[in-house]
């Protein structure tokens, strides 16, 4: 075997290692970002990746060690959960709730401004990805199993698509993925979409800068002169009808702003 050949054997075997090692304690957020990494210091394609997590997937060995731990973690867990029990008995304190998994989540890098509505024939012309809007299951071992996500946007240049968990509520959060790399084991897409009417519009673009200036001209209270560009350089009947659309919602949202302004001042007289 060539020297090329055993260093290579080396890097493959070192990430297959690595892989059945996580595979057997859970991935966690951490996790996949070092795998992504790693893969590319150990010169290990997304190819080769999905042979090997295809192979640790179904290795009876790791499945067992994984379930071995698994048993251990809920032995210890149901231990732990007695001796509280007993404990607040004893004081006679209410027993308290059984923990809720919550959905995993990473703090949101920003926060969105709602965007007015957009009809679906308006955002089909402006060139959505076709997985916008459905509804998709991710498996986190080491946060109790599956959650609940839609796709909310998709970034052409780093091919990755935004799940977003708890979508409208408080605890909404996201993470960018390559859905490309998940095994049937990790990932499901369901049946049936969200009603895009009930999201904001995302869309895809050159980019994800070019995505965030469409973003900008969209949302209610962005500067009117911006808009106006927008609605300038839309040479696409449908896109020119979005921008309008745009212009159209910032001009109610400014009448309701100084209706709501003269209501107060009618009221401090």
């Amino acid at each position: 075997m060539s020297i090329s050949n055993s260093v290579r054997k080396l890097e493959t075997d070192a990430y297959g290692a690595i892989l059945k090692a996580m595979a057997v304690t859970g991935l966690t957020w951490e996790r996949e970002e070092f795998l992504g990494r790693l893969r590319v210091e150990l010169n290990v394609s997304s190819e080769e990746h999905l042979k090997m997590r295809d192979q640790v997937e179904t290795d009876e060995r790791v499945a067992k060690l994984r379930q071995g731990l698994t048993d251990h973690k809920d032995t210890q867990e149901a231990k732990r959960q007695r001796t509280e029990a007993a404990a607040m008995a004893a004081a006679m304190a209410p027993a308290a709730p059984p923990r809720a998994h919550a959905a995993p989540r990473r703090k949101p890098q920003h926060s969105a401004t709602r965007a007015p509505k957009i009809t679906p024939a308006q955002l089909e012309a402006m060139g959505v990805n076709e997985l916008i809007c459905k509804k998709v299951k991710r498996f986190w071992p080491s946060e109790g199993g599956w959650f609940d996500c839609i796709i909310t946007d998709y970034n052409t240049e780093t091919k990755q698509h935004c799940l977003t968990y708890e979508i409208n509520t408080p605890n909404e959060s996201y993470e960018w993925a390559d859905i490309s790399t998940f095994s049937p084991h990790e990932f499901k897409i369901e049946e049936g979409r969200v009603d895009i009417r009930e999201l904001q519009a995302f869309t895809q673009g050159p980019g994800a800068a070019a995505a965030q200036a469409q973003a900008n001209t969209s949302v209610v209270g962005a500067p009117a002169d911006h808009i106006v560009a927008a609605a300038t350089k839309a040479r696409d009947p449908a896109k020119f009808e979005a921008v309008k659309t745009s212009l159209t919602a910032e001009e109610e949202a400014l009448r309701k702003q100084l209706a709501e302004l003269e209501d107060s001042e009618d009221e401090d007289d």
